[in-house]
């Protein structure tokens, strides 16, 4: 525009490019408003390229040395208005806020019935140790608008001194993320939160003639914590806190004729005058890509690996995965050539292998298999085909992501981008069906073994031997992955399981 921001040492101050001169003062109204609302952010010394933002730190206040049963009251509002992945650490996650809970009152809408479940889990668990909670569910027809309004009348009715309104798709990974909006003492305040990798967020730099969204010149510093602050924005959405002397003001916000609740909300907020503030001084949280949502397996989330790669690692990857890369850390090699990594989490096994149980079509360890192009499998087992459950793509891709890396570690010299797999299934071993299985080479470059469960707890005996070294390795770990070169040096078989269910994951890389 023709109007910039320019920076002079600690000082900041309003620039006309066109006539080249500095005002000495700034006046907006009108339509203009809020990206008058923007310079403001730096006007004044607020923002500065030398000491950051020294607005921050103006009319805040301190909770954290307070008694429990001195903390305000705080109304914290969780909204399910579509089916969004993640939905039960979302929930872990607000029962983790470090915030006394016999301060806080909770009020759920939960528009889709795919989130009963999730919603019944977290209140069998927290429920008696809040305040008070209100339930909305999909059984009590309540449209969005009209449970966001209910919230606002709770919040008065109960004289919380604080709203915090969470959407199921912010996911809130800062335990004292509560704490930190309320110090900043703003009437309404947003965490700053975006699609990890994407510059999708939850706050707008500006709007346009209509209200509705338009990039302004630092949004992508913002998202990218380029410049980090206290911001003065014309939309926030997903997560808020709004301060209980707003709620009479604010009463039936959300609803507007041929407007979204949010939309309405924010339109309303600018209509007020009441600002709405947004906040990047620390990561709070992201947010989740919730759209066109697959909801048509057991575990929903175990599908999520490309749409939402950053939250699938959190809950599926192993939390020592990452040590394996380290180039001066020595590799677990339990026999010659055959490498031990850990690899996925306890929460990953688990929901596989209930994956798995619910299509329940194992086959019967038979040389005849239809599932195969040639309709013979030389060295049957009892298994399941990533295929069959709807995984094979998203299985490829665990393997170029975590598996390759692991593999160029181990195997130094040998690449494979992306790598080829035919045969990725989950073996099931039972004394009473199959057992074990007959010594074999695998028709692969390496092959990957993973154990989904634990030795001497699920199951008893088991493992495997490579016969060249009459080596073997019995006490797997769940989570853990064996790797191993599949033609020529690595004869092996599977040893007996003698007692309970034994599950693998088996990959057959680079036939």
């Amino acid at each position: 525009g023709d109007v910039t921001i320019k920076f002079k040492s600690d000082h900041s101050y309003a620039y006309n490019v066109i006539t080249g001169t500095t005002p000495v003062v700034v006046h907006g109204n009108g339509p203009i408003k809020p990206e008058f609302n923007r310079f403001a952010n730096y006007l004044a010394d607020g923002w500065t390229t030398q000491n950051g933002c020294q607005a921050c730190k103006e009319e805040t206040i301190s909770i954290r040395e307070l008694k429990d049963d001195e903390f305000p009251t705080v109304l914290v509002s969780l909204f399910f208005e579509q089916p969004t992945p993640f939905a039960e650490d979302f929930l872990e996650r607000i029962a983790n806020l470090k915030y006394p809970k016999s301060r806080i009152d909770l009020f759920i809408h939960n528009k889709v019935e795919f989130h009963n479940k999730d919603i019944a889990s977290f209140l069998e668990k927290y429920n008696d140790m809040y305040r008070s909670a209100t339930i909305l569910m999909p059984s009590d027809g309540i449209y969005e608008a009209a449970a966001r309004n209910w919230a606002v009348e709770v919040c008065k009715q109960k004289n919380d001194q604080y709203l915090f309104s969470v959407d199921v798709y912010a996911q809130i990974t800062d335990p004292e993320t509560l704490i930190d909006l309320i110090e900043q003492n703003r009437t309404v305040l947003a965490p700053i939160l975006s699609r990890p990798y994407k510059l999708w967020s939850n706050f707008w730099g500006a709007v346009n003639k209509d209200g509705w969204y338009a990039r302004s010149e630092d949004y992508i510093d913002i998202v990218e914590k380029k410049k980090i602050g206290l911001w003065n924005v014309p939309y926030i959405t997903g997560a808020y806190l709004i301060h209980g002397s707003l709620m009479e003001e604010l009463r039936d916000i959300y609803s507007a004729e041929n407007v979204e609740p949010d939309m309405a909300f924010c339109g309303g907020l600018r209509k007020r005058g009441i600002f709405m503030y947004a906040t990047n001084r620390k990561i709070l949280g992201h947010l989740v890509d919730y759209d066109n949502m697959d909801t048509s397996h057991l575990h929903n989330d175990l599908y999520q690996i490309v749409q939402n790669p950053y939250d699938w690692k959190l809950k599926y990857i192993h939390e020592n995965y990452s040590q394996s890369l380290e180039l001066n850390r020595t590799l677990v090699q339990p026999c010659p050539d055959v490498f031990w990594f850990p690899i996925v989490s306890t929460k990953f096994c688990d929901s596989l292998v209930e994956e798995m149980e619910n299509l329940n079509q194992w086959s019967g360890g038979r040389h005849e298999d239809p599932r195969l192009a040639g309709g013979y499998e030389n060295v049957p087992t009892v298994d399941t085909h990533m295929r069959q459950i709807g995984m094979e793509e998203h299985w490829l891709h665990f393997l170029k992501v975590y598996v390759s890396p692991l593999q160029e570690r181990a195997f130094e010299g040998y690449h494979s981008d992306p790598p080829r797999a035919i045969m990725n299934f989950v073996v099931r071993y039972r004394p009473n069906e199959q057992d074990r299985l007959r010594p074999h080479h695998d028709s692969s470059t390496f092959t990957i073994n993973i154990a989904l469960n634990t030795p001497m707890k699920d199951f008893e005996g088991g493992g495997c031997r490579f016969l060249r070294y009459n080596c073997s390795v019995t006490a797997t770990r769940k989570g853990w992955m064996l790797m191993h070169p599949g033609r020529l040096t690595h004869f092996h078989e599977g040893l007996v399981t003698t007692k309970g269910t034994r599950y693998i994951m088996i990959s057959f890389v680079d036939p």
